[in-house]
Formats: structure tokens, C-alpha cells, sequence
């Protein structure tokens, strides 16, 4: 299919050229014989490839069959080799457009990476070697392709006009039926040949499949979120995962042979060791009034029996209301107020603070809540430096972990298993921690090897089975970026060329 695309592409460039190519750069012609070289095919080919990883294909095709001269064609290829580049290498779309990325911005050498593809032995593998090359990204990009044969199949959409439940019989279960198969869930057998408004075990079994896939309660009722995701076009889906693929050019190429991936959206937590995922912890993530950033940190140590330093923002939020609707709240909570005197924090009486006076400005005055059962950070707490006080933490509140959609915190990532996952992090040497869950001082212990974490708003992967799994967008935080994708004129001024 590549080459049947490639051939295409490549009579329609060279139709629309009036002169011979004798003339034109030998770096994508041959001066002597005026055929194109295998570098241009290359880079023709690498257009197509870049459209099939979800990347903007129709401008670089245009500018090359936009060029009338020799010179212009030959200037053309130049240009689009170094689109190319930037586009594998950094994304089609400034992280800009997500004020929740804070991850730093790639730098590119673009003439210097542009001379280690001109020098490379052929130039499609050297471009393709520049995109990510994670198994989840390359994983995707099959899904992606998947996605895009089912435009232009589609059956109609469902409205929404009762609960469906198992057993139940509704005219429209043919059509729930019929979208199922369309995305692939064999759902329609010879009991629904024979009875086709019935709701029967086979296909509730079906629709609990669908629904883990997507995030939702696995209570086999197909309800208003069941549907939204049934009636969620082909479109839709690939434009859903052309946007997790750009935001997979974003990361670094360089994870570690051991780090931690987080899945804002989706509500996990992974451990790779050497390439491998090692573990999955399910986690909670910050609530939409409070969301968790996209950024890079390093586990240097773990805490047990940490105390909390409430955060401002907490603070004035949530628990001054608290105390001055129940005088008792912080006594019950374990938590002391400090004041800073003389460049140092102090305790002092939690009646002494004027809470009802208290201003955003007074930053002086400051509630610590000491280790124990009703500590907001649980029993442990992943120490991991930055500026956005968001870490990874244990949580007294794990029936929380039970519900579908977990964007339940201040930010912070609460970790189902954190105990589990410590003793993997310590590589074997607990003696020291399971001692310290027996006591109730906080011990702060370094880990033999510090781990990266990468915190990711990820809403698509695909799972140990293979399953594409995709998620809402709790944060709105994609739909800037799927219209800068999908709006040609917003994705032409986006991708143009950065030199640096």
C-alpha cells in the first residue's frame, strides 16, 4: 500500500513539471541521466509516512508540486526535508497550546541533524529513526491506522431515550449492535439474528468490554456516558489519537532503562525496567478545578509516615471554611498551626490564628498535619523535587480507587499499592522500610537508583491484551490542540519552520 501511495504521489509532482531535471541538484536528481535520486524517494516517502503517524502531510505535498523551476524544485525538497525533520523530531504544534505542559521544549539542531540524515545511507529510515520509538507510541500508530479504515463505514448514532439493562428489549439494540461490530466487538451472533430488540448476557458481556476500553463503570448499562463514547465518530477517534501521537513527539526520546509513566486521564501509574512494563498501579488524579501538570521528576527518596505541609492554596480554599464551621476540625485532623518567627517555623496553638481573618497574603502563618491514619499523604510518599508541589503519595481515602473516573485530588498523584511499589523502587533492599511502616516517626530512605517520572496527559494507549484503550478529556486540555490539527489554516501557521 506504501508504494502504491509513493508511486502516486511521485507522478503527480513530476506531471505537473513542464522542464527536464538534468539541470536540478544532484542531491535529489542525478545531473547526468535527470532521474530522481533514491534520496528524493526517500523523502516522498517520508511524507506518506509522517501522515501515517496523525502528522500534516497536504502542505508539504503542495509545496512540492507548487514549484515551476529547477531551482524552486530543488529548493522545495530542501524545504520539506527540514519540515520533516522538525516535525519527527519536536511535533507540527507548539506545546504552547497546553498551558498544563510544562515539560521543557526539545531543542533541535536543525543543520545538524539535517547533515546526519543527508549523510545517513538512506534517508527514510534515518527520518523515521528521529520519531518516538516507545512501544506505546509505535503501538498507537497501528491503532491509528485501524481508526482510519473505519471512515466512511459508520452506522448511524444512537439518541439517547432510556437505560438499556440486560434483559431489557428496545428497538434500538440492532443499532448498539450494529456500532459494536463496526468498532469491532463481535456483537451481534444468532441470537440477535433471531431476537434483535434483546438485550441479551452475550452482548451485555460485550458492552462491559466496551466500556472498560473507555473508561467507564463496567455495569453493562448503556447510559448517556456509555453512549457518548458508542456514538464517538471515526473522526473523532482519529483525531483523538492524532493528538496523543503529537503529544508523544513532545516527550523526550530518552526515558531510562528504569522510570515511572503516568497517565493523567488515565488514572495509572507504570513501571518500565529496561524496556519492559514491570508493574500497573491504578491512581487518582487531580480533580478538573485542580488539574494535575504534564512534567517531568526524579524519585530520589521515599518518605514514610510523612507529615503534610497544607499548600496555600488548600489552605484557604478548603480547610479554613472547615475550621471555622467546627473549632474541633483540627484537633480531630491531627494538625498544627506554625508561624514563622525569626526566619524559623514554630507551633503554636491553633487558637491563636485568627482564622476568619486570615488573607492569601499571610503567608507567615501555615498548618502541618502529622503522620498518622488521617494523613492526606497516607503511609507513603514519593519525594520528587518541583515546582508544582505534586508528587506521588499513598491516600487514607482508598475507596476512591474504586470508582471508573478518578480525577478526585488537589493535583497530586494518589497510588493504589504505593507499598508495593516502594519495596520495587528499593531493588530489594526493605529492611529498612518495613520497618518503618511498623513505627510512627517519619524515616526518609534514598533509593538505590533515583527513577524518572514522566507525567503524561495521555487519554490513548493500548493495554497488555493489545486493547486500544482511550479516555475523556477531564481536563478539556485537547481540544485546542485537535483544532490546531485538524483546522488547515491554524496547522499551516503552526508548522512552519522553526530554525535554530
Amino acid at each position: 500500500m506504501r508504494r502504491s501511495a509513493l508511486r502516486c504521489f511521485i507522478v503527480t509532482i513530476f506531471s505537473l513539471l513542464s522542464v527536464q531535471l538534468f539541470a536540478a541538484s544532484d542531491r535529489w536528481y542525478n545531473a547526468e541521466t535527470g532521474q530522481v535520486t533514491e534520496r528524493a524517494l526517500g523523502l516522498h516517502a517520508a511524507i506518506i509516512l509522517g501522515d501515517q503517524h496523525g502528522l500534516e502531510s497536504a502542505d508539504l505535498k503542495l509545496r512540492l508540486q507548487q514549484a515551476q523551476t529547477l531551482n524552486e524544485v530543488d529548493q522545495a525538497h530542501s524545504d520539506v526535508l527540514d519540515s520533516l525533520i522538525r516535525r519527527f523530531s519536536v511535533g507540527q504544534v507548539p506545546t504552547s497550546i497546553d498551558p498544563l505542559w510544562h515539560y521543557p521544549e526539545q531543542s533541535l539542531d536543525l543543520a545538524a541533524v539535517r547533515a546526519s540524515v543527508l549523510a545517513a545511507p538512506a534517508l527514510l529510515p534515518a527520518l523515521e529513526s528521529l520519531l518516538p520509538q516507545h512501544p506505546d507510541y509505535l503501538g498507537l500508530v497501528k491503532a491509528y491506522a485501524q481508526q482510519r479504515e473505519l471512515i466512511g463505514s459508520e452506522p448511524a448514532q444512537l439518541p439517547f431515550t432510556a437505560y438499556f439493562k440486560p434483559g431489557g428489549l428496545h428497538e434500538d439494540i440492532l443499532l448498539v449492535r450494529e456500532r459494536l461490530d463496526w468498532l469491532g466487538y463481535e456483537a451481534s451472533d444468532e441470537i440477535s439474528d433471531l431476537a434483535p430488540r434483546l438485550y441479551d448476557e452475550q452482548l451485555a458481556a460485550n458492552v462491559r468490554l466496551f466500556q472498560a476500553d473507555h473508561g467507564l463503570e463496567t455495569d453493562a448499562v448503556i447510559g448517556p456516558d456509555t453512549l457518548e463514547w458508542l456514538n464517538y465518530s471515526a473522526s473523532d477517534r482519529v483525531e483523538l489519537l492524532a493528538a496523543v501521537l503529537e503529544r508523544w513527539r513532545w516527550l523526550p526520546r530518552e526515558f531510562g532503562e528504569r522510570y515511572l509513566l503516568v497517565s493523567i486521564p488515565g488514572f495509572e501509574v507504570r513501571y518500565f525496567n529496561q524496556g519492559e512494563l514491570a508493574e500497573r498501579h491504578i491512581s487518582i488524579s487531580g480533580r478538573p478545578a485542580r488539574p494535575t501538570r504534564s512534567f517531568q521528576a526524579t524519585v530520589e527518596q521515599l518518605v514514610v509516615n510523612p507529615n503534610w505541609t497544607v499548600p496555600r492554596r488548600i489552605l484557604m480554599r478548603d480547610l479554613v471554611p472547615k475550621i471555622l464551621a467546627n473549632p474541633q476540625y483540627l484537633s480531630t485532623q491531627g494538625m498544627q498551626a506554625e508561624r514563622l518567627v525569626a526566619g524559623r517555623w514554630q507551633a503554636v496553638p491553633n487558637e491563636s490564628i485568627d482564622w476568619a481573618a486570615l488573607e492569601w497574603g499571610d503567608t507567615d502563618v501555615r498548618l502541618v498535619q502529622a503522620p498518622g491514619n488521617n494523613n492526606a499523604l497516607g503511609q507513603v510518599k514519593f519525594h520528587m523535587p518541583n515546582s508544582h508541589a505534586i508528587y506521588l503519595h499513598d491516600t487514607p481515602s482508598k475507596e476512591l480507587f474504586a470508582d471508573a473516573s478518578r480525577a478526585f485530588s488537589s493535583g497530586c498523584i494518589r497510588v493504589e499499592g504505593v507499598t508495593d511499589l516502594a519495596r520495587t523502587l528499593l531493588m530489594g533492599n526493605t529492611e529498612k522500610f518495613e520497618a518503618s511502616l511498623l513505627q510512627p516517626e517519619t524515616r526518609w530512605l534514598r533509593l538505590p537508583q533515583s527513577v524518572p517520572v514522566f507525567l503524561v496527559y495521555n487519554r490513548a494507549w493500548l493495554d497488555v491484551d493489545g486493547r486500544l484503550q482511550l479516555r475523556d478529556d477531564i481536563y478539556k486540555a485537547d481540544r485546542e490542540l485537535i483544532a490546531s490539527m485538524v483546522g488547515n489554516e491554524s496547522k499551516l501557521k503552526n508548522t512552519q519552520l522553526v530554525q535554530r
